[in-house]
């Protein structure tokens, strides 16, 4: 049984039943991974030396929760990569909650593009949208301060239609007046993604296809096939493929779907200091107040505001962060709860930080 705290987490991070751990995808040739390149110093067990200590760390923690995958990047290339336990490098989980990058990626490109800008009014896309819920925007939506409630009883189901789910959450009363509170839930992902259908004619599926998974060379991330994809917490990802996602959040991306102006937009506070009525965090001893962006949590901000390090985490403790200041990707694959991985992972980065120096500009 879940306990009050439990079911806070899940709220907020996507909780789902758990389903059976893919079989492992095929490795490259020779057990390198994808998009490796020449690596640093080794120790005698092939592990680079600046990685000892996060190396032994996962030898001894993971196995807790039947293994895992870290992968770490640096402008593009491969420093670290391991798997233990049972995973193989390129096993793909669901995410849960880490699939909030991934679709705001998605939503992201049709503003690149005009589809809708930020400011569009919900009820300008959807029929019906209530006069209580005019006020809400797609940046409100995506930046979680809507209003909305967490979740609704169709993010449970796979059955049913991205409208049908949007009319349903439609129907539920405001928790807060839009744009008044931080809210972390699934619902505001659905509304957008139902906004994001209509603004282009395409259904959610195509969206992720030419807009993501084929522009990155995706090949095991992705939502499943389904009319009602949970857009906030339904996809799986690998570390590889996950990394290619995170590498948008920093200059140089290639290709690049955002552009710089949008890139900033997801790495900045996008609550507008609201009160944080329902955090993801908010059980995470020292990390309660953190504030996110688009898709993602600002875990270390500079004295200027600027985010040095950010994070994108699902319930079950997969997690994936950027370093602006290193110019650094990394990917923890796991399945445990992130109340438990919660101090793991914050020790890896850690750990990832004193390996790595910031990068020179």
């Amino acid at each position: 049984m879940r306990g009050p705290a439990t079911v806070l987490v899940c709220l907020a991070l996507g909780c789902a039943t758990t389903p059976e751990r893919p079989a492992a995808a095929t490795a490259a040739p020779g057990g390198s991974a994808p998009d490796a390149g020449a690596g640093p110093a080794a120790l005698p067990s092939g592990t680079p030396a600046a990685f000892g200590e996060v190396d032994a760390l996962l030898a001894q923690s993971l196995p807790t929760w039947g293994g895992g995958v870290l992968r770490v990047e640096q402008d593009g290339r491969v420093i670290f990569e391991r798997a233990y336990g049972g995973y193989a490098p390129a096993d793909a989980v669901p995410i849960a909650s880490a699939t909030k990058l991934l679709s705001t990626l998605v939503i992201l490109t049709l503003v690149r593009d005009g589809f809708l800008t930020l400011d569009t009014p919900a009820g300008s896309l959807l029929p019906s949208w209530p006069k209580d819920k005019a006020a809400i925007t797609l940046r409100m939506l995506l930046a979680q301060t809507s209003g909305l409630p967490a979740r609704s009883d169709c993010l449970e189901t796979r059955l049913g239609t991205l409208d049908a789910c949007t009319q349903e959450i439609a129907r539920l009363p405001l928790r807060a007046p839009p744009g008044k509170a931080f809210i972390d839930g699934g619902a505001g992902f659905q509304v957008a993604g139902r906004m994001a259908e209509l603004a282009s004619g395409k259904p959610w599926a195509l969206l992720v296809q030419t807009r993501l998974m084929d522009p990155l060379g995706f090949h095991l991330t992705g939502w499943g096939r389904t009319d009602n994809p949970r857009i906030s917490g339904g996809a799986q990802a690998n570390a590889a493929e996950y990394a290619r996602a995170l590498r948008q959040l920093l200059p140089g991306a290639t290709p690049d779907l955002l552009g710089s102006s949008l890139r900033e937009a997801m790495l900045a506070d996008q609550s507008g200091g609201v009160p944080l009525q329902q955090s993801a965090f908010a059980l995470a001893p020292g990390r309660e107040s953190l504030r996110a962006g688009f898709g993602v949590y600002r875990d270390r901000v500079g004295s200027d505001g600027r985010a040095l390090e950010v994070v994108s985490q699902g319930v079950f403790g997969f997690t994936g962060w950027v370093d602006t200041e290193r110019r650094l990707v990394g990917v923890l694959v796991v399945r445990g709860k992130a109340a438990e991985v919660w101090p793991v992972e914050q020790r890896v980065r850690e750990l990832v930080r004193k390996a790595v120096p910031v990068a020179s500009r």
